[in-house]
């Protein structure tokens, strides 16, 4: 009896390590429930986010000192992540992002802008329409089309569109890169997405 409890003991597959991506977002609403339900969506076995949303109205700087503050807490909790994310958007803060990009990049935070704003990520999950809108237009957009409402993700949000949508946001920012402005309209967040599933080398 003893041999073949010690037999079943040892045959048991050693524990994965999941990768912690901590995920601090400028908004409370849209972007921290588009990030938990699409963890979720991807059910990715290797990486699982943790998200921090930190107010809206922080701009983009104020947000990478909080995500500073979150990893090192951690850290000091002994668990730690392996990847720190910052979501920020263009929108009003324009020349502010400057100063957030350079000091993500100094901590080896990524920092994924979307240009206008994350509306225009969302947005690609249900067309495929690249044409720029103005923040409000966006908002209008949005709702429109059922993905938004009051600034809340819409309960039959469709995440199964966001491969599609990378692939859009790819297209119109051939060159993507963590710490950078694309052009208006355009988005950072395939860069999360590849995290997510473990494929994202940097």
């Amino acid at each position: 009896m003893a041999g073949r409890s010690h037999n079943r003991r040892k045959s048991r597959p050693a524990r994965e390590l999941v990768r912690r991506i901590l995920v601090v977002t400028e908004g409370t609403l849209t972007e921290p429930q588009y990030v938990e339900r699409l963890n979720g969506f991807l059910r990715s076995k290797g990486s699982t986010a943790v998200v921090k949303p930190v107010g809206v109205g922080k701009d983009p700087l104020k947000v990478v000192r909080k995500c500073i503050e979150f990893r090192d807490k951690a850290k000091g909790d002994d668990k730690p992540f392996d990847t720190c994310v910052c979501l920020v958007d263009v929108d009003q803060w324009g020349a502010a992002l400057k100063g957030a990009c350079e000091l993500a990049g100094h901590e080896s935070i990524l920092l994924l802008v979307s240009n206008l704003k994350f509306e225009m990520w969302l947005r690609w999950h249900a067309e495929e329409n690249c044409s720029p809108l103005t923040s409000p237009q966006l908002d209008q957009l949005t709702a429109r089309l059922g993905l938004v409402k009051n600034k809340a993700l819409s309960l039959d949000f469709p995440l199964h569109g966001v491969h599609a949508a990378c692939e859009v946001a790819r297209r119109v920012d051939p060159e993507m890169e963590a710490g950078r402005v694309g052009p208006d309209p355009s988005s950072a967040m395939p860069i999360l997405v590849d995290l997510l599933l473990g494929r994202y080398s940097g």
